[in-house]
């Protein structure tokens, strides 16, 4: 079976290393973007999306609206990564299909990843 392949967004370095290195060690192939305008993930192919609420000056769930509204991308499951408070309202709104706070357990970002990745109904299977 291929990998599941998960675009990572996280303006932080150091998150950016951390959580690459744990999804690796659990078999997913990372691809680490800085941030760069959504029409350029396409090619990245991914089967998930983990994408930072506070990109440099953007706003993640304002990319998250875009991804959503473009017709290759809609499909693919967004995961918000933030320190926001109000973190379940900013995903309701942007239609991300899943959330994790930092600073995270990593036995939840795994979950959410394969809860985002699993559910049922999806067209693709996908991880975060």
């Amino acid at each position: 079976m291929a990998k599941k392949r998960i675009l990572l967004i996280e303006d932080s370095d150091d998150i950016q290393a951390i959580v690459q290195l744990i999804l690796e060690d659990e078999g997913y192939e990372v691809v680490a973007a800085n941030p760069r305008p959504v029409t350029e993930w396409i090619n990245d192919n991914a089967d998930l999306i983990v994408l930072d609420e506070w990109i440099n000056e953007q706003e993640g769930h304002m990319l998250c609206r875009e991804i959503k509204k473009m017709q290759i991308l809609k499909h693919v499951p967004v995961i918000i990564f933030s320190t926001a408070p109000n973190i379940e309202a900013i995903v309701e709104t942007c239609g991300a299909e899943g959330f994790v706070r930092k600073p995270f357990d990593i036995d939840d970002l795994l979950k959410e990843i394969n809860r985002c990745l699993y559910k049922k109904g999806s067209s693709k299977v996908t991880l975060i």
